[in-house]
């Protein structure tokens, strides 16, 4: 007895020597980056929201803060948000699908669903082309209705010719999804899930009701951090949405009505970050992805003749010497953007739900909060740029 009790006490000093720890400890730039992020969503009032940086493929960094619904249930990588206009870029990836395939031409004129040409009352010998949409220089107005089919009247437009200048109009992402149904005989919502979503294993849809996992749907929280909608309103309202191919009519769904997971918006920064594949699966070609990044207007041929911020749905943002390509959006306390940098491979998401409002317009807050991440951000990219002995430059 007196042996097995030496033993066991042999056993128990051994055990004390490697000390069990539930978590491992971070590393230091880690730690460091996780203190930078939790007081950007506290100084905003953020309720919940994430963060993920993916470089060249694999994920570099996440952040997840707060809740996504009232009984506090934590923000994963599944949690799915309405993600406002960062939808017209996804949505992009579908009509470059069908440009790819010959079934939609960025130069040609667009037609109603009738056949009617669309046309600015003002110069109705000038025609308005998928290109001009992708730049916002249809010569569309902001104010444009896009929740009805739209009367193409001259109230719709201002007295610039079409092709000649830059003005953002909802309307102009709205006409993606309507000529995604002409181009596919598919809704926008089935399109977008056989062809982009559903390869990858993305919770995504353009309805909630439609989503492969609704149950992972967040609450949006308004600026002063109240509910704006529960998930369980959501459901609700789009109950009725008609899934059906409408053209005609589906003008409100691709401005800014998609739903997905963030790591939905993950996989689909990583592809256009990585020239069009991701984890096995080419979405676009090299040659789709660099041309929406392009300014449209230096193109020969093309159908824009004047400068815009945008190529085609994709914003150019110069920061720090690099220059990265993607989309913002907000709604209510909801900011979303998804930003990449192609030469270093680089993706990032930053959601921040029920977050305060205090910089001025719409676009100088959400690009405040996107300059905030992409300068905190920049010294990885700097040092996977340093690492790489050999940059692809093949685009074709």
């Amino acid at each position: 007895m007196k042996r097995l009790a030496a033993l066991a006490l042999a056993w128990v000093l051994l055990l004390s020597a490697f000390p069990v720890r539930a978590e491992e400890e971070k590393p230091a730039w880690q730690a460091e980056a996780d203190a930078f992020f939790a007081r950007l969503f506290a100084q905003k009032k953020t309720v919940g929201g994430a963060v993920i940086v993916n470089l060249g493929g694999e994920r570099r960094y996440a952040y997840f803060h707060g809740r996504s619904g009232k009984r506090g249930t934590a923000v994963t990588e599944e949690t799915v948000f309405k993600v406002a206009s960062v939808t017209k870029l996804i949505t992009a990836i579908g009509v470059m699908q069908l440009v790819e395939q010959g079934k939609l031409d960025l130069d040609a004129a667009l037609k109603q669903s009738d056949g009617k040409a669309i046309r600015n009352p003002r110069y109705p010998k000038d025609k308005i082309t998928l290109r001009q949409a992708m730049s916002h220089t249809t010569s569309l107005l902001p104010s444009a209705n896009y929740t009805a089919t739209p009367t193409w009247s001259d109230k719709y437009f201002d007295e610039t010719r079409p092709g000649a200048h830059y003005t953002y109009a909802n309307l102009n992402g709205g006409i993606l999804g309507s000529l995604i149904e002409q181009a596919s005989g598919q809704s926008l919502n089935a399109y977008m899930a056989e062809h982009v979503f559903s390869p990858l294993g993305i919770n995504a849809a353009y309805a909630s009701t439609l989503l492969p996992d609704p149950d992972k749907l967040s609450y949006s929280f308004a600026s002063d951090g109240t509910v704006y909608s529960s998930a369980a309103s959501y459901l609700r309202v789009d109950a009725s949405y008609d899934d059906t191919c409408n053209p005609a009519a589906h003008f409100r769904m691709s401005v800014g009505n998609l739903y997905i997971s963030v790591r939905g918006l993950e996989l689909l920064g990583c592809a256009l970050a990585n020239r069009g594949v991701v984890n096995g699966v080419q979405l676009l070609s090299p040659g789709s992805v660099r041309l929406m990044q392009m300014d449209q207007s230096a193109l020969p041929g093309s159908s824009v003749t004047g400068a815009s911020p945008y190529g085609l749905n994709t914003f150019r943002y110069d920061l720090l010497g690099h220059t990265w390509y993607g989309h913002q959006g907000w709604w209510s306390g909801r900011l979303v953007d998804l930003f990449y940098e192609p030469e270093s491979h680089t993706s990032v998401v930053l959601v921040m739900n029920g977050s305060e409002r205090t910089v001025g317009t719409v676009n100088r807050e959400v690009a405040a909060q996107m300059e905030r991440t992409l300068t905190y951000v920049t010294p990885w990219v700097d040092e996977a740029l340093s690492d790489m002995t050999i940059l692809d430059e093949d685009w074709e």
